[in-house]
């Protein structure tokens, strides 16, 4: 009789579906092993010891086992729950859209202990974030660039002439910012507000915890919003249900005369800090 091969890994459930009668199916970003997917049997019958370590954004250890067709999860241990993004609906979906762009961006079985450790920094910052969209663009921006899609932004990304701040058009199937003079060349060219422009190049060069510091504008932060999901969209052919879903409470929160949109600065809050 062979040995099971059991490893021992540290993960992020991405996303999951009922299998059967009592097990589920995972897909998992693993540190060791980039994304994965999985069977947890019996996870969810009431007696099942897993369940709990198994939900949704939850950064877990766990002991896989190989099976024929899909790892098999034996043990599970919760590392980090993230316990404020499943009490707030912005930020559970502004947590979909975390797992669903690393879902969408990685291929399976290739490791890569940067995304890993993004996800996780920008999972953790959600939690607290008073600006939850700006964790969504930080993580859209790094995650694109360690997937190979960085977007070029301090040189024209057709002719490579060095951009100044103001002026400039953005093309998403061009890869990248434009100067004027190539503003007009791709069909798809968008505008590129030159505030919006300083705070990306702030966001493709700074950490987290300087990026974290900035306090924008409600018409910054749409703008982009418009510019990376343009970009991303371009890259995968097809929009994030994530978003369509944002957009909706959005749309919702405006009909029943709430905020303009979640995440929007209250009047008396100051949004001057946006880079200069």
């Amino acid at each position: 009789m062979s040995r099971v091969h059991l490893q021992r890994s540290e993960a992020v459930v991405l996303r999951r579906h009922d299998y059967g009668e009592a097990d589920r199916i995972l897909t998992l970003f693993t540190r060791e092993r980039g994304k994965l997917h999985a069977i947890a049997k019996g996870v969810r019958r009431i007696a099942s010891r897993k369940s709990g370590h198994l939900e949704l954004f939850t950064r877990c250890r766990l002991l896989l086992a190989r099976g024929r067709n899909l790892e098999v999860v034996t043990q599970a241990e919760t590392v980090d729950a993230y316990g404020p993004l499943r009490e707030d609906l912005v930020r559970t979906a502004y947590a979909y859209h975390l797992a669903e762009l690393t879902d969408r961006l990685t291929a399976d079985e290739n490791p890569s202990p940067g995304v890993f450790d993004l996800l996780t920094a920008m999972l953790g910052a959600l939690t607290v974030a008073e600006e939850p969209s700006l964790v969504a663009r930080y993580f859209e921006v790094r995650l694109l660039g360690l997937a190979g899609y960085r977007p070029q932004l301090f040189h024209c990304a057709l002719c490579q002439q060095l951009l100044a701040e103001e002026g400039n058009a953005f093309s998403p199937s061009g890869g990248g910012a434009l100067c004027p003079d190539c503003a007009g060349r791709p069909g798809d060219a968008l505008h590129l507000d030159g505030t919006a422009f300083r705070v990306l190049r702030f966001l493709q060069t700074r950490d987290w915890s300087d990026a974290g510091a900035l306090r924008l504008s409600p018409a910054t932060r749409g703008a982009l919003e418009r510019l990376t999901g343009a970009y991303i969209e371009q890259i995968l052919e097809r929009d994030l249900s994530s978003m369509g879903f944002l957009r909706s409470l959005r749309s919702a929160a405006a009909s029943l005369g709430l905020a303009a949109a979640p995440d929007t600065a209250p009047a008396d809050r100051p949004v001057a800090a946006e880079p200069a």
